[in-house]
């Protein structure tokens, strides 16, 4: 009997057929290349689209209160930036509003002194043409004006009377009717009354 041969690590390989590998590693990928398509294309098919009602059906009590919790808070969210954005139209609305508001008031401002100022101009004039009249007056005796001065108008035959020297005011009340005198006399003496603007 031939006694063992150990593997001698020092010994020289002798030739090895690789022919019986390839093909054990050809078949190995094929069959693993075989294994993964049939599970991918079973996963395709085994996984169900998401469905509402059936998620409805399997979800706890607590899921779908938290799911409707989830859409309240949405609907609410959409409901505060439709709010949001009515405010902030709003407030461009009354700035703009505003705006015109000051603008038509500063114009009114500028009519209101623009007829102040007509006015003011209408009354000097006015008080110029009465100083000339009652210096007229004055100049002429009053027998020689009594006449045309009974015929003026009464408010303004009293600011005449104001406006000129005493004395002369009172010869010329004496040489009017006594009736038209105790008139303009009495409009003289009445109370003033003053206009609050």
């Amino acid at each position: 009997m031939n006694p063992p041969q150990v593997d001698d690590p020092w010994a020289e390989p002798g030739p090895v057929n690789r022919r019986p590998h390839l093909l054990a590693f050809g078949f190995g990928a094929a069959l693993l290349l075989l294994g993964t398509g049939t599970v991918a294309i079973a996963n395709a098919s085994s996984t169900p689209k998401p469905d509402v009602v059936a998620i409805e059906q399997y979800c706890t009590l607590e899921q779908q209160g938290a799911h409707q919790l989830a859409e309240d808070l949405r609907r609410r969210e959409r409901e505060l930036e439709g709010r949001e954005h009515a405010a902030d139209a709003q407030r461009a609305e009354m700035a703009a509003a505003e705006t015109r508001l000051t603008e038509r008031l500063a114009e009114l401002e500028r009519t209101r002194a623009a007829v102040e100022a007509l006015l003011g101009k209408a009354d000097a004039e006015r008080d110029a043409r009465v100083d000339g009249l009652v210096k007229m007056i004055e100049a002429n005796r009053p027998s020689g004006v009594s006449a045309m001065f009974a015929a003026l108008d009464e408010a303004l035959a009293v600011e005449v009377l104001d406006r000129m020297n005493r004395k002369k005011a009172g010869k010329l009340l004496a040489a009017l009717p006594p009736a038209q005198a105790a008139r303009l006399a009495e409009r003289m003496t009445a109370p003033v009354t003053l206009e609050i603007p």
